[in-house]
């Protein structure tokens, strides 16, 4: 294993936030990368969008080579939401790609973050369940770390991300991301840190 290698992966319900908090959501994510950066360490990034119709996929980019998403409810969004389905696919494929890579170059991290409104309503090939055993394996058996920004907290339980782990994106007047984005900076620096 690498030792100052860390895998980011985030899977990104970033299409659907209403008018209006699109520009909050992107420097909230910028102040993110900015305070991860801090820690030294190689961070290479994997995300992808499960947003019906959107493909978006980065894989295995220095963290100062992503271009960051436009937040913001896009023309062709038609709200459906495969988090399932892409969240899933992205674990296979991260995880073949890790198989597939000699392990004195594997990340000693991999740490993933979930971003979702809603619950999923689109996705044809995963359940809750799979998922959730999926994450299960991942975080016992290959330690990945999980972390969950959510406006409904029944994701949490439905795909067993512990409390701890999970932060709620409020709905209140004013900045939505910024408290939850730097809530999570601050559990991924203290991790690459510790």
């Amino acid at each position: 294993m690498k030792d100052n290698l860390t895998q980011l992966l985030f899977a990104f319900d970033y299409a659907l936030i209403p008018p209006g908090h699109g520009d909050e959501a992107s420097k909230a994510l910028k102040q993110f990368v900015s305070e991860v950066k801090k820690t030294k360490k190689e961070l290479r990034v994997s995300a992808i969008s499960f947003n019906e119709g959107e493909e978006i996929k980065i894989v295995n980019q220095p963290i100062d080579k992503v271009k960051l998403p436009k937040f913001g409810i896009s023309a062709t969004s038609t709200g459906a939401c495969s988090m399932l389905d892409k969240t899933s696919k992205m674990m296979d494929d991260i995880g073949v790609r890790l198989t597939n890579t000699p392990e004195e170059e594997r990340p000693s991290k991999i740490i993933v973050t979930i971003v979702v409104f809603g619950r999923d309503n689109a996705s044809k090939s995963c359940t809750y369940e799979k998922l959730r055993e999926m994450i299960a394996l991942q975080r016992d058996v290959y330690k990945w770390q999980f972390y969950l920004l959510t406006d409904f907290s029944i994701n949490m339980e439905k795909l067993g991300i512990a409390e701890d782990d999970t932060i709620i994106i409020k709905h209140v007047n004013g900045d939505w991301f910024k408290e939850p984005f730097a809530e999570l900076s601050d559990k991924i620096v203290g991790l690459l840190q510790g």
